[in-house]
């Protein structure tokens, strides 16, 4: 069981690298590099650790504080300023191991720091829920459950008590970047460039960064009078408007592209 856990967890580092590869050269390049740290952690602990037991172990604790960092890093991917989020995120994650090193070194009770315990899971969850209104819903809500049946395999051994197959709830975690690819499966063939781009950034960079480009292009339409309205779905007409010119049309998506800039490189987009 632990050989194959761990080979489940290096099968999707696969998925993985092909998301580094499609998004090289953009700002989300660095949060992907946390989710292949957070996933080598993870295929580390199934093979060192102790799967069977229910309890705190060190490598599980550290590849999900890991995994909680890949989503924080994603609200942090933006130029200039991505280089810097990294030394953020690496603040988060030391705080995050801190009670390891206090039950490894102290020999204090993980159990009974609830407040910890609420932080690692709002951590996990805040970069989840970023994903929930995207193309990656599926995938977000299956990394949700695995991440619950992770904690609660650290800090509430006896709900598993008596429970002779709780490793397997660690089958979930691996299945994890199998099942964003299944996602992409579902993708709809459109025609208009606009709806094109900005469907991809909306579901690479999640509901944080999207609802603040969205702003800030619906912005820069009303100032220019044009018709249009960017809604989470892509370009709508605005009711009772006219429609829109040839040249407005270009305009409209160089302006997406300009708004877009500091997240992809002109090659990417």
């Amino acid at each position: 069981m632990r050989m194959m856990l761990a080979g489940f967890a290096a099968i999707g580092l696969l998925p993985l690298g092909l998301a580094l590869r499609a998004n090289r050269g953009t700002s989300l390049a660095h949060a992907i590099l946390w989710a292949i740290a957070a996933w080598v952690a993870w295929g580390v602990a199934f093979a060192l650790g102790n799967i069977d037991e229910p309890g705190m172990d060190a490598g599980r604790y550290c590849a999900l504080c890991l995994t909680g960092c890949a989503g924080v890093a994603v609200l942090g991917a933006r130029r200039p300023h991505v280089l810097a989020w990294n030394f953020v995120v690496l603040g988060l994650f030391a705080v995050m191991v801190l009670p390891l090193a206090e039950t490894l070194v102290l020999g204090t009770n993980p159990h009974e720091d609830w407040l910890r315990i609420v932080f690692l899971a709002a951590t996990l969850t805040v970069g989840v829920l970023n994903y929930v209104p995207t193309r990656f819903a599926p995938a977000a809500v299956w990394l949700l459950a695995a991440g619950a049946a992770e904690i609660a395999f650290l800090y509430a051994p006896s709900w598993f008590a008596g429970f002779d197959r709780a490793a397997c709830l660690h089958l979930l975690l691996p299945a994890t970047p199998w099942v964003a690819s299944m996602c992409l499966w579902r993708r709809e063939k459109r025609e208009a460039e606009f709806d094109r781009l900005w469907l991809s950034f909306r579901d690479r960079w999640g509901l944080f960064w999207s609802q603040r480009v969205r702003a800030q292009f619906n912005r820069a339409a009303r100032h220019a009078e044009w018709p249009v309205l960017l809604t989470w779905r892509g370009l709508v007409l605005e009711a009772g408007e006219r429609s829109v010119t040839p040249a407005e049309e270009v305009k409209i998506v160089e302006t997406l592209r300009a708004t877009l800039q500091r997240f992809v490189a002109s090659d990417n987009k």
